[in-house]
């Protein structure tokens, strides 16, 4: 089911519009857009952003129950917007395979935005060289730690939890660990908050 639709775009992150009667992506979770012309891509949401749709008018404290403001300001929910922002990090080739890799070319503006199922998560797993991008090259102001642990809960639900989730987090671990230098302090601290 489509939830949003790229207003921005470019190789490295998109930003969708979520459609009103949907729910947004969770902070953390894989998205995928469906291109026209050419691969299917995969990202990271690294923000979600409740605004206004004018950058010139500002949500103000109104003081009642979001029933009451539902009732009696019907209008406001129309004037406010959700947005993710989600940071590429794989695309589908030709041939269908997963490369956790940048596109050669952007997603369209107006392509879909569509929540990633178990399956497609389970792909997006091993060998976790998409790591490598979170943390070098992470998104401008994301907290590049919790971000980790919001991907790594994510495949530990895929894979099945407790049962088959555990041995997959920890794979993920040991890549982690070389990408973090070592930092044990901090390879334990995204764990600690999974497990």
């Amino acid at each position: 089911m489509n939830v949003a639709e790229v207003i921005e775009s470019s190789t490295r992150a998109i930003v969708a519009e979520v459609y009103d009667e949907a729910d947004a992506p969770a902070f953390g979770t894989w998205i995928r857009v469906e291109a026209r012309n050419g691969p299917e891509i995969f990202g990271l949401v690294s923000h979600v952003e409740v605004g206004s749709y004018d950058g010139n008018r500002q949500a103000v404290a109104l003081g009642v129950s979001e029933d009451e403001r539902r009732r009696e300001w019907p209008m406001v929910q129309e004037l406010l917007r959700t947005t993710v922002h989600a940071q590429i990090l794989a695309h589908r080739d030709g041939e269908g395979a997963v490369r956790q890799t940048l596109p050669a070319h952007p997603p369209d503006i107006h392509a879909f935005v569509r929540p990633c199922d178990a399956d497609i998560v389970r792909s997006l797993g091993a060998p976790y060289d998409f790591l490598r991008t979170l943390i070098t090259q992470p998104a401008d102001r994301v907290p590049v730690d919790d971000l980790l642990v919001a991907v790594l809960q994510q495949i530990y639900d895929a894979f099945g939890g407790a049962e088959g989730g555990r041995p997959e987090v920890v794979r993920a671990g040991r890549s982690l660990s070389r990408l973090l230098d070592d930092d044990h302090e901090r390879l334990q601290s995204v764990l600690r908050r999974v497990l």
